[in-house]
């Protein structure tokens, strides 16, 4: 690990709570169209005559691009700080989503996509820094869950707002909103964010920053967390792409109704990412690890409940099953991210959010494409029983990672 200097963790020039409110609204304007991707789907799906597979590139290539860009952005947040990156890549995303909504082409489409998700690469780990910074390690659970509760909240507005767009006007007016709105979110929280002089960057050397990340990146603790959270965002991913087309297909509800149901799910989740963040303090003495282990348990039961619609299903029933999860499969991201960056420290989170969340990308990119082609050729039932399984897989990294945070926080005790 590098020698650097660790920064003072003192007083800063504005409230915490303040700084938090501002990463969550960057949050929320740079997430608003990725995340009402699965409901916008029926429209792109009709103006652009495509299969279950190609509407999974929708979301993959989005994916691809933060794949591509998001330890580069971890190493940037380090070296420039988060009021920077947060403005700059709001704009990319902004330009990225209008210059998309001007083109009629579908394989043009998905190159401005692709840039789009260059820009969301910086989302996570831009704020993430600054939340290390400003709150004490008994704070930062129900601090980072509420700031990752942007992405949910995103979910909820999104699907409210692009739909009707879209259904007033087309889809492409859809990407409009969405992009003037990334770029004004992420430039008012940037112009107002008084970003203290400890978090805006060390200027050392690209070569340096690079040995930093590859002996961060060999980290056992780091790899366990990082394979929890690729098992785990298989499930959030699904749900992104495919929750309301199932619905749709295999309970045979109405585009309304299913839009509901998967805006329903957001709000659920936006309660998980405050739960599992507050839990993790609470009941968990500050445990990242432990909580996704549990929350792996429950993701699978609600998807292996949710391959089981048909028309027949109650309305009753698909909401609780919609509800439990959006709780649990998009409700675990905020610890993840936690637990990632305390790793990191306050020196080398966004190095180490940047290694972890580039595996984890990888991981979504595949995803949609694999879960739609799966849907094509057997059926959506069969395609979230694997989702279900994927996510059993993810408790066996997740009880590792406990035990490796446990032993070398032990032996720095012992150090000092």
């Amino acid at each position: 690990m590098s020698t650097r200097r660790l920064q003072p963790h003192n007083p800063m020039p504005e409230s915490r709570y303040e700084v938090l409110a501002l990463f969550t609204f960057a949050m929320v304007g740079a997430s608003l169209f990725i995340m009402a991707t699965g409901t916008l789907m029926p429209f792109l799906e009709t103006a652009f005559h495509l299969s279950q597979t190609q509407l999974g590139l929708v979301l993959s290539v989005q994916m691809a691009g933060s794949l591509a860009m998001t330890a580069v952005a971890g190493m940037f947040t380090d070296r420039f700080g988060d009021k920077a990156v947060v403005l700059w890549t709001g704009v990319l995303m902004g330009v990225a989503l209008i210059a998309g909504a001007a083109v009629e082409n579908f394989s043009w489409l998905l190159a401005w996509l692709l840039l789009y998700g260059i820009g969301f690469a910086a989302v996570t780990p831009a704020g993430s820094h600054a939340i290390i910074f400003f709150f004490t390690k008994e704070q930062r659970g129900l601090a980072m869950g509420v700031r990752q509760c942007g992405i949910p909240t995103a979910g909820v507005i999104g699907s409210i707002l692009l739909p009707a767009v879209a259904l007033h006007f087309d889809y492409q007016w859809a990407l409009v909103a969405a992009g003037i709105l990334t770029i004004v979110a992420c430039a008012a929280a940037s112009f107002l964010y008084r970003e203290p002089k400890e978090l805006q960057g060390e200027r050392i050397s690209l070569l340096a920053m690079i040995g930093e990340m590859l002996t961060i990146a060999r980290d056992t603790r780091l790899v366990f967390m990082t394979l929890v959270s690729m098992a785990l965002v298989c499930s959030q991913l699904a749900v992104m792409a495919f929750l309301t087309l199932t619905i749709a297909h295999e309970a045979a509800y109405g585009i309304e109704l299913a839009v509901a149901l998967f805006t329903l799910s957001q709000v659920a989740a936006i309660v998980g990412r405050i739960f599992w963040g507050w839990i993790s303090d609470a009941a968990f003495h500050g445990s990242r690890a432990l909580p996704l282990a549990v929350d792996c348990v429950i993701t699978a039961g609600a998807a292996f409940a949710f391959s089981s619609f048909t028309p027949s299903t109650p309305l009753w029933v698909a909401g609780v099953v919609v509800v439990v999860l959006g709780f649990a499969a998009e409700g675990w991201f905020g610890i993840a991210v936690l637990g990632i960056a305390e790793i990191g420290g306050e020196e080398h989170s966004g190095s180490a959010l940047g290694i972890s969340l580039s595996w984890v990308y990888l991981a979504g990119f595949i995803t949609p494409m694999l879960f739609g082609a799966l849907a094509q050729i057997y059926g959506y039932p069969f395609a979230w029983r694997g989702i279900a399984i994927v996510a059993l897989l993810g408790i066996w990294p997740a009880l590792l990672a406990s035990v490796y945070i446990r032993n070398v926080a032990a032996a720095a005790r012992s150090a000092s």
